[in-house]
Order: C-alpha cells, then structure tokens, then sequence
C-alpha cells in the first residue's frame, strides 16, 4: 500500500473515530432532551387529568370515554389513581405490576416525584393531595413525535457520518498525495542518477523543511560517493600508469640478461637493476597504499588520544632504520616538556599521523645537502605547531603551489629520485585532523613545511 494510501486511511479512520464519538454524544443529549422535554409535558398532562378527575366529579365510565376520544387526537397520557393505602382507584389502562414497585421507591425517597421508562413508553409517578387526603398518580404516554423525530435523526446521522468519512478519506489522499509529491520527484530523480552521471545533483526545494534536508542529505551523500568513486577510478588508473614502467623496465632487465649476460659480473649488474626497479615498485605501491588509507571517508578513520611528540619519535627511527644516513633533530620550543605532559595530547589517527611526519622528515633529509631535518613543536594557544626545517635546495614559487598535487614533480625531480605522492598524502592526512598545512622555501636557502593542529583545552 503506497504512502498517500495508508496516511489518508490512517487519517480517516482516526477522523472516524472522532465522529463517531462526536455523533453518540450529539445523538445521546438531543434523546436526554426529547425524554426530558417529554416528562415535562407528561407531568402536566398528569396533572390536568388528576385535576379533572378529582374537580369534575364525573363517573369513571365518561371519563374513560373522553379520555379514549382524546387520546386518538392529542396522544393523551394514561393514569392510575391510588390512595394512600396504595390501592387502585381509577385507571385508564390495565396497571402494570411494577406500579407497586414504583409506589413504594416514591414513598421511600421522599421525592415529589419520580420517572422511568419502559421501551418506548415513559412513566412518572407523584404525590397529589386532595380534600386533605394523600393520592398516589402514575402517568404513562409515548412520545410519538419525538421518538419519530429522533429516528430521523438518528438515520440523518448516519448517513452524514459515512458521507463525511467518505469526504474526509478523498481529501486525506488529495492531501497526501500533493504532500508527498516532491519525495515522488525526489524518487524520480534518483532513478536516473546511476554510475555514469554522479555528478548530477536533485533540485533542492526552496521551502526549508523536511523535503529540503532530505535532498540535502542526499545530495552530501552523492557528493561523497562521487568522491569516493573518483578515488577509486583515479587510485585504479594511477597504479596501472605508475606500475608500468617500472615493472617494464624490470620485465625488460630480466630478458635481456636471460639473451645477453655471459659472465657473472654481468649477471650480477643485471640483478642489481632489476632489485632497483623493483624497490622502486615496492616504495611506489607503499606510497599508494598509504594515499588510499589517507582518502578514505574521515567517518571510516579511527581516532584515538594520542601524543604527538611521541608520534615524532616514532617517525624519526623508522625514517632512521630506513636510511641510516639521515639525521633528525626534535626540539621542543616551549620548555613544557617536563612540565606538563598533557600540551602535547591530540585526537588523532597514529598511523596516519606518522605516515605525514615520515614523508616531511624524508623530504627535507633526502633534499639537503646536509641531510638533516631539523623538527620543532611548539604549543600554542588552542592549537600544536609543527614546524620540518631543512637548509636544502628549496622550492621555487612556481612549484610551491602545485607541490600538493598527485604525482607533480618539480624543479628538484633531477637533484633526487621520488614519485610526487609523498606531499600529497601529508595535505589529505593533515585535512582528515583539521588541520592547517603551510610551506614557506626559498632556492638553494630551505624550506619550511609549518603544520598547524587544532587541541582542545
């Protein structure tokens, strides 16, 4: 059952419930009325009749007779007429044998008088004294009319109560219907969103309500779909370029010492270049796995409190096992070291974090002279700077605003071998902490990549 469907049923049988109720009650006091407007008229139709009977001093039998004549006109009420001893006097009806009854629950409740009713016939019973003597009168009639009036009543409620939820039920669809329609166009617009046009985006709403946050909630997730997607298309083309050559070059090494080589210093130098190529392969696949791990979604990434300073440390000796030529100096600026451990806690990913501290401390080493990179970590207000220093070539100001893109190589691709993705996955794990990424370098002075990030206090 569709939306619009279930939401005007549900409305229309709540509605229904509503009227129901509304219906029995308006129908329960418009009876109550006609049954107390009724009593009203019957008490003084008693009344008359007791005061005619008891003032005209006519025999029994006439004024039977004129009550019969009246009755086919005017709908008169018939009575009974007992004495204080509760005996029969006059009546115009068989008794009832519950009159007795009634007669003694009017003199037990000192009441004037008392009603009830019996299908359709209603009854009153009173106190009448007359010529200093007690009588007991119990009156009865039927409300012809307003029982006939009420039945129609009853049919017109009826009939008005199942055209209503009938009318009710249409407009609750109308209603949901024109209420759900932008999330059917919503709908339609998703269908014809698929792999080939991620970049397509549903038309938000210009009403900011609930339609307008989900169609900005679908397009975020687009949006990081179409990241995510990207990535892996570019991550896919990127191995299958980058992998090329040097597995080529390493293909081509191993064939031609397998129809070339003839001494064992050949076979030696052979081995040696296919070892080059595929350490170069085994750093590039390292360096690319290490990209996929640093885009993916941040919501995918765990934090954990951590602190940086030892974060560095761990960096500089897995830099220094790699490379026992390199030398890294970590230096804290603020004298807080043994002050107060706890400046240098961070919310952050370990792993990724080292994996940025690696690549800074190798690029400044590997691009120097000197081959030292000097570290400095300072806590500021809010915030933990990093500062890699190094006194190497430098970089030129064309080359620094591109240095962060995939696979860029500048001017200093002939001082050192590199494959340009190392900058580019310190930016990715610098953006995942929020954190602020800077470099400031002059030709043949050094360069200074400064990282800024933010702590709570």
């Amino acid at each position: 059952m569709r939306i619009a469907t279930r939401t005007a049923l549900s409305y229309a049988l709540l509605t229904a419930g509503i009227l129901f109720v509304f219906a029995y009650v308006l129908y329960f006091v418009s009876e109550k009325n006609r049954e107390d407007e009724f009593n009203d008229r019957l008490g003084y139709k008693i009344i008359w009749r007791s005061e005619f009977i008891f003032d005209a001093k006519i025999n029994n039998s006439k004024i039977k007779e004129l009550h019969e004549r009246n009755k086919k006109m005017l709908n008169e009420a018939d009575i009974s007429v007992y004495n204080s001893k509760k005996e029969l006097l006059f009546t115009d009806i068989k008794p009832s044998s519950k009159n007795q009854h009634y007669l003694d629950q009017l003199i037990r409740s000192n009441k004037n008088q008392i009603t009830w009713h019996r299908r359709e016939r209603q009854y009153m019973a009173f106190k009448y004294r007359s010529d200093e003597k007690d009588f007991y009168i119990i009156g009865s009639a039927v409300d012809v009319t307003g029982i006939a009036h009420i039945k129609e009543f009853k049919k017109d409620i009826i009939v008005i109560y199942f055209i209503s939820i009938l009318i009710i039920f249409i407009i609750g669809f109308l209603f949901s219907y024109y209420t759900l329609k932008p999330l059917k166009d919503i709908i339609l617009q998703i269908r014809d969103i698929s792999e080939h046009n991620l970049n397509k985006r549903l038309i938000v709403p210009k009403a900011k309500d609930e339609i307008y946050e989900l169609a900005e909630t679908f397009n975020s997730t687009f949006n990081r779909l179409e990241k995510s997607f990207n990535n892996h298309k570019q991550f896919v083309t990127t191995i299958s370029h980058e992998f090329r050559t040097p597995l080529s070059t390493l293909i081509a090494e191993l064939e031609l010492a397998k129809e070339l080589n003839t001494t064992l210093d050949d076979y030696k130098l052979s081995i040696d270049n296919a070892l080059q190529d595929a350490n170069h392969a085994s750093q590039l696949s390292s360096a690319l796995l290490d990209f996929a791990r640093a885009s993916y979604d941040v919501s995918q990434i765990s934090f954990t409190d951590v602190r940086l300073d030892e974060i560095l440390a761990d960096a500089k000796v897995a830099l220094l096992q790699k490379n026992h030529q390199y030398r890294v100096g970590i230096n804290y600026m603020d004298e807080l070291a043994d002050k107060d451990e706890s400046n240098y806690d961070f919310h952050g990913n370990p792993y990724l974090l080292q994996i940025a501290f690696f690549n800074l401390m190798e690029n400044a080493c590997k691009y120097s002279p000197d081959q030292f990179c000097n570290v400095e970590i300072e806590v500021q207000k809010n915030a933990l700077e990093i500062r890699f220093i190094d006194h190497g070539i430098g970089i030129s100001e064309d080359d620094q605003s591109n240095i962060f893109d995939l696979f860029y190589r500048g001017n200093n691709k002939n001082y050192n071998k590199g494959n340009g993705i190392g900058l580019s996955i310190v930016k990715r794990i610098i953006e995942i902490h929020k954190g602020i990424l800077q470099v400031r370098s002059e030709l043949h002075v050094g360069s200074i990549f400064k990282i800024r990030l933010p702590v709570k206090n």
